[in-house]
């Protein structure tokens, strides 16, 4: 694992290799692999989303419990990162397909460090995450572009990681994905006794997605 930039001082910093790339290919495999043991497929949780211009896959880390358990095992790891006593929010996997994007914005308070992380790209071509300069006080709207803003572009292989403060910078992905579709893990913690401690586990936005969703376990 490799540390490139200073997450205190800019409020992100790349990871490189912050999984093996040999492990991030089968999460994404075991994923695909469970989903078809169940008599499912991706297509199965494919929906609109407000950041992008196509359907996503998106499959909540609530509702398959290895995606939760591999956050919480993480959580270590980025409290060493963060250099702050955090706990687990939510995580989610989502799969982009080919010529998407993802809109500049801001995140909600279960966000307070949030990791991106790549799994694969169909055709192995880097889709950047750019990540603004900029910091912001509260959950802000989408935007097409960062504006006169300046940010910067990380490129990762899977396996590699961007940690950044989600609610504080805005971030998006505004190039087209090059790729046929590729495949991501979002995941975030909130930091033990502080402003947004009561949204480890994300348990006000679990309470109420459990009232609106019955049963899409995996």
């Amino acid at each position: 694992m490799r540390i490139e930039g200073d997450y205190k001082k800019d409020g992100y910093a790349t990871i490189r290799g912050l999984i093996p790339s040999e492990v991030a290919a089968m999460l994404f495999k075991q994923i695909q692999m469970d989903l078809q043991a169940s008599g499912k497929s991706f297509e199965n949780f494919a929906k609109m989303h407000p950041l992008s211009k196509q359907q996503t896959i998106d499959i909540s880390g609530h509702f398959y419990r290895p995606l939760t358990t591999f956050l919480w095992g993480m959580t270590p790891i980025i409290s060493d990162l963060t250099g702050a006593d955090v706990l687990p929010s939510y995580d989610y996997f989502r799969i982009y397909h080919k010529d998407d994007i993802c809109r500049v914005h801001s995140d909600r308070p279960s966000c307070e460090h949030s990791v991106s992380l790549t799994l694969a790209y169909s055709d192995d071509v880097p889709w950047p995450l750019e990540v603004g300069s900029t910091r912001v006080t509260e959950e802000g709207p989408c935007f097409d572009d960062f504006g006169d803003e300046a940010y910067s572009a990380v490129a990762m292989q899977p396996g590699d990681a961007v940690l950044y403060r989600g609610m504080d910078l805005r971030h998006g992905r505004m190039q087209p994905n090059p790729n046929r579709w590729s495949a991501h893990l979002f995941l975030f913690w909130v930091e033990r006794g502080g402003k947004f401690a009561q949204h480890a586990f994300d348990e006000e936005r679990l309470r109420s997605e459990l009232r609106r969703v019955s049963n899409l376990d995996v």
